[in-house]
This record gives structure tokens, sequence and C-alpha cells, in this order.
């Protein structure tokens, strides 16, 4: 259920596509915080973390799944329990076609 592999890359299917978009939009609520706010945050500028969150412009892999560690990371500073990722799923370290370095840095450029 996760996603396919298809020439090295990972592709979501229409149903999780849309369900992730949710599940990001519903976890910002849930920790209280903005597009802009993250951005700063993670140092890079506004447009790009909108296009993590709408899967839009993906740069890389991981891309995803910094977003979500960032937002675990908010959660669990705020005792507050995230919406689950239907297709983000797992540990980045689970999946040899991640680089679990760049998720756990939260490297987004």
């Amino acid at each position: 259920m996760f996603a396919e592999l298809i020439g090295g890359v990972m592709s979501l299917n229409v149903e999780q596509k849309a369900a992730t978009r949710r599940e990001f939009v519903r976890n910002f609520e849930l920790v209280g915080v903005t597009p802009a706010q993250v951005a700063a945050d993670l140092g890079v500028n506004e447009p790009r973390i909108e296009d993590v969150m709408n899967l839009r412009n993906v740069r890389h892999l991981e891309d995803a799944w910094v977003l979500r560690r960032y937002l675990m990371a908010k959660a669990a500073q705020q005792g507050v329990e995230l919406v689950a990722f239907t297709a983000l799923r797992g540990k980045p370290e689970d999946y040899w076609f991640l680089d679990a370095d760049r998720v756990n840095a939260m490297m987004l450029d």
C-alpha cells in the first residue's frame, strides 16, 4: 500500500497523494504552525514548504519525509498526537531508497 518504486522514482497513487496533502494540512493545524514558520525553522522559503505539503516540484524523495519528521518533532514537544500518515509510515531507515540521514537532519533545499 505504501508506494510503488518505478524506475528508481517513488510514486504515490492518486488516493495516497490526496490523503497525504490532507494529513499535512491537518497536522500543521494540530501543532499550530504555518508554512511561513516551518520555512523559517528549516531555512527555506515559504513556497518551498507549500510545494512539499502539496507534493509539487519534488526535488528529493525525502522532502515529504523531512516535513513529516519536523511535524513529529513539534508534536512530541507539545504533547500533541498527529493524524497518522497513510503513505508516509514507518521509519525512513526501513526504505532502502530513502536517505535517512537527510530526513533525520531535516534537510530541505
